[in-house]
This record gives C-alpha cells, structure tokens and sequence, in this order.
C-alpha cells in the first residue's frame, strides 16, 4: 500500500505551510543568552583563568575585545567586565565615553577593577576612577595597596579576602563562600560630598560592601602620591568587593581591588595555576564568588530592585500616612482642649447663674418683709 506514505508526506506539507503562515510574532522565539562583554584591554590570547569561566559559565554569551572598545561591541551587552590587562594601556575617552552611553540606558551592569600601586599596576588604579566617574559611581580606588598578615595563601600580599562581613542585604552572593583571592590588591572607597570617605566606617546610599580583608587588613605603600585617606599602616576590614545598586535605572556597579582573571592571578580558580598553593594548603571559593556575581546580575538584580523601589515606595506612604496620624492627633488636642475651655466657661456661667438666682430669692425675700411691714403699719394706723 503506498496511500500511508503519500497521506504523511500531504500532512507534513501542510504543517510546513501552516508554519509558514503565521505572523512573526506568533511564531516560537529562541530565547537569546544574555551577552557579557569582557574588555581584556591589552590581551594577546585568554589566559587559563578567563578560558575557564567562558568554558564553565555557559549561560551567557561571551564576548571578548583585546583592543578597542567601540559602542557596536556593547550593542547586545548586558553586563562588561574591564581589566586592563596591559596596565599601560589607559582607556581612552573614546572608550569611556562609549562606556558612558550604553549604561546611562539603564538595565546594565559593570565591573570594574583596579589593582595596587605596585610599580606600573597603579595605572590601572587611575583607569577604574576614570571609569567610575564616567559612570557617576560613589565609588572609587585609593592609591595604595592593602596587604593581610592573617588572611592570605602563605604571604601578605597574596590576600585572601573574606566573606564574614558582607553587609547583611547582600549574604545572598557570598553563599558558599569563605574566602577569595585578592592577589596584591588595592582598596576600594567611597566618594561622597567631594570628598573620599572609608567604606569600613561610612555607609552611604545603595553601597554594599561583599568582600573585605581580615581585621588585619593593612594599607600599605609602593609609590607615591600617599593614600587620599587611609594612614600607611592603619589595619581594618578594608573593602575589596564593593557592589552599587541604582535603582531608578536598574543598573549595577561592581567594583573590584583586583581583577577576576589575569593581572598576575585573579580570583577565579586561581588553583589553575597553583593547585597546591590554592587548591591544597589555602582552599578559596573565588570560582564561586564569581558565578554568584554573574548569576545574580543576570538573572535577578533587576527584580530585586524593582521590588526594593516598590518597598521604598510604600515606606515612603506609611510615613506620609504617619505624619497625617500626628496631624489629626494634633487637632484632636486641640479640640479636646477647646472642649476642656468651654467646660470650664459653661461652669463659670452656672456659679454666676446660681449667684444671681441667690440675689434674686434674697431681693424677694427682703421684698416680702418689706411688704408686710407696710402691711401691718398700715392696718395700725
């Protein structure tokens, strides 16, 4: 019988054309991975730290530009990771300013990182400022480096920052991690009121610290200009992860003392590399901070900060609604005062009342014995 075959093939031909048929928009979309940019600025080739994420990290598409960044390179971005992998490669103000466009559209995020003043690692402390103004970031990188005597992989400068005093909003990024290598690190600060301000001590609007070093953190110094506020040799939890929310345009600043790949060795595997050193004898999580910090970037930050909007938004009524409570109660004084005055008057008129109704029964009285006195002196005469 050959009726079947012809019968599937007639059917086949009209689903085809059926498919074919529909409007654009009825048709099944592919959903799209998001894109990450990574402008490894100076880059011959990835490094076994930057293969490994793009390998491991497979629910994004990764874009990686070594030499100039053009605005068509962040058409499609969602997030851009800069590291100035030649650190005498400054970004140019053509880069800036196509940096500064597609995140003023809002719905983005950044990272950028910066290192210490080691020699010509500095230049990269200018390049993060460069692009955390463009930006309009309260963040910033101060001329120094932070070192740990406690909390490193075998020496001071190889530091392995921790995750005990993540600021509470954010414990969520730090799930499943303890440590993460900060090798040679800077320090990340705030700006605020024209002025550098400690983020160990100052909280400003929408910054969250994430990683910091031990109580032992200590900033120390390679090359001049001196630190804009810490003292060389002032110890603290000084800040190496800062995260910056803006709420109002959706976008998100991560801000870095030293890079997640490259730069001598980053955060992510560094065990890559040293697998005794960081995979044996100072076991870190960098590989897990990292994915933490993609994952939330791509797949709720927004979210969260809608619903953070919408919960200021309603402390904002509450406290409106608060201020009309006080009002009313403030009027409700008042009447009740007025109320307590007109007692007081409606009394004072009932004792004066009383009083005249005692001078009229004493005038009537009196009234009546003069009456009968005329009375009798009259019947006597």
């Amino acid at each position: 019988m050959k009726t079947r075959p012809i019968l599937v093939a007639l059917l086949t031909c009209l689903v085809m054309l059926s498919t074919a048929a529909l409007p654009v928009s009825a048709q099944v979309a592919i959903p799209q991975k998001p894109v990450v940019v990574v402008h490894a600025k100076g880059m011959l080739k990835p490094d076994a730290q930057l293969t490994a994420i793009m390998s491991n990290v497979t629910e994004v598409q990764w874009v990686v530009v070594t030499g100039e960044l053009t605005a068509q390179d962040l058409t499609q971005a969602s997030m851009l990771i800069l590291v100035q992998v030649d650190s005498m490669a400054n970004f140019t103000g053509a880069e800036l300013n196509a940096t500064g466009e597609w995140f003023a559209k809002g719905g983005k995020a950044i990272w950028t990182v910066a290192d210490s003043d080691y020699g010509t690692d500095r230049f990269r402390i200018f390049s993060g400022n460069e692009v955390l103004k463009k930006i309009g970031s309260v963040l910033r990188f101060e001329d120094c480096e932070s070192v740990d005597p406690v909390s490193n992989a075998g020496a001071d400068y190889r530091v392995l920052g921790v995750s005990e005093n993540c600021d509470p909003e954010m414990r969520f990024l730090v799930a499943g991690v303890t440590r993460a290598l900060f090798h040679g690190p800077g320090l990340v600060v705030g700006y605020s009121g024209g002025k550098y301000v400690k983020l160990e001590k100052t909280k400003l609007p929408n910054v969250f610290v994430i990683m910091t070093t031990s109580k032992n953190g200590t900033a120390a110094e390679f090359t001049a200009p001196a630190p804009e506020i810490h003292e060389i040799g002032e110890t603290g939890t000084f800040p190496l992860m800062v995260l910056e929310l803006d709420s109002n345009k959706k976008n998100v600043i991560i801000a870095t003392a030293e890079a997640p790949f490259d730069q001598y060795e980053g955060m992510y595997m560094p065990e890559l590399r040293n697998y005794k050193r960081y995979g044996v004898d100072f076991p870190q999580q960098g590989k897990k901070l990292f994915e933490n910090i993609i994952s939330y970037v791509l797949n709720y930050a927004s979210t969260m900060m809608t619903q953070q909007a919408l919960i200021t938004s309603l402390k904002g009524q509450v406290t409106t609604l608060e201020g009309r409570v006080s009002t009313l109660q403030g009027q409700v004084t008042t009447l009740q005062g007025n109320v307590a005055n007109l007692e007081g008057q409606v009394n004072s008129l009932k004792g004066s009342l009383s009083m005249w109704q005692g001078i009229a029964v004493a005038t009537l009285v009196v009234g009546l014995v003069i009456g009968a006195a005329v009375v009798f002196f009259m019947k006597r005469k």
